[in-house]
């Protein structure tokens, strides 16, 4: 009996070393398994800790100043993923990473939304369809599922954040440029009127180069 029982010690012990085992359809572990590493990759989730409260689930996040903690998202924030629950200050936070997950995701509508369209990050960790007033966005995904009012929760496919920078209606026109009349000898105040309408034409230009200084998606509004 004694060899007996030292061989089934034997094969305890390295079963043991060997890890989580599973037999007649039960997990045996020998030791803690993480869902989470500080390194490495992911299956679409990570688990991080809430700088400030997250009052409801599905709202948006962004990365807080301190390593590994995130807030709830602002409107010109770049978000880092979808928090899928409620989370006071301190508590641990599952995070659904945006564009890197292989399923849908549900978000929170900050008001009606058509399906079909695209999303843009909004105050409070919402959603929004696209923006009509100039300002800095980020682009995370598109709506399956729609909206009819805000706090809505709609299904999504998301995408990596990309930067929207929506310009105001530009202020030159060419009717006003058309509109300008010279003599065969300009006056001083047809000359001023030139420059006004090349300085106006300028600004415009120059807003919206310097919006394309780095990658971004532009818009500019008509009204």
């Amino acid at each position: 009996m004694i060899p007996i029982l030292l061989r089934f010690r034997a094969l305890n012990a390295l079963l043991a070393a060997r890890g989580p085992s599973r037999r007649f359809g039960v997990l045996h572990a020998s030791q803690p398994v993480f869902a989470n590493v500080a390194q490495g990759t992911h299956a679409g989730y990570v688990t991080v800790t809430a700088a400030s409260a997250f009052s409801s689930k599905y709202l948006l996040a962004k990365a807080d100043s301190t390593a590994g903690e995130v807030d709830p998202c602002g409107v010109s924030d770049c978000p880092v993923g979808v928090a899928t629950d409620e989370a006071d200050v301190g508590d641990p936070l599952a995070l659904k990473i945006l564009g890197v997950s292989p399923q849908s995701v549900l978000v929170t509508a900050n008001g009606a939304i058509a399906a079909g369209s695209y999303l843009y990050a909004a105050a409070s960790g919402c959603v929004q369809g696209e923006p009509s007033a100039a300002g800095t966005y980020y682009l995370v995904g598109r709506a399956l599922t729609a909206a009819t009012s805000a706090g809505d929760q709609i299904e999504a496919e998301t995408c990596v954040p990309v930067k929207l920078i929506v310009l105001a209606k530009p202020t030159s026109t060419v009717a006003a440029i058309n509109a300008l009349t010279f003599s065969s000898t300009p006056t001083q105040a047809q000359v001023q009127a030139l420059q006004s309408a090349v300085a106006t034409l300028a600004g415009d230009f120059l807003a919206v180069t310097g919006a394309d200084a780095s990658p971004t998606l532009i818009k500019v509004l008509t009204s």
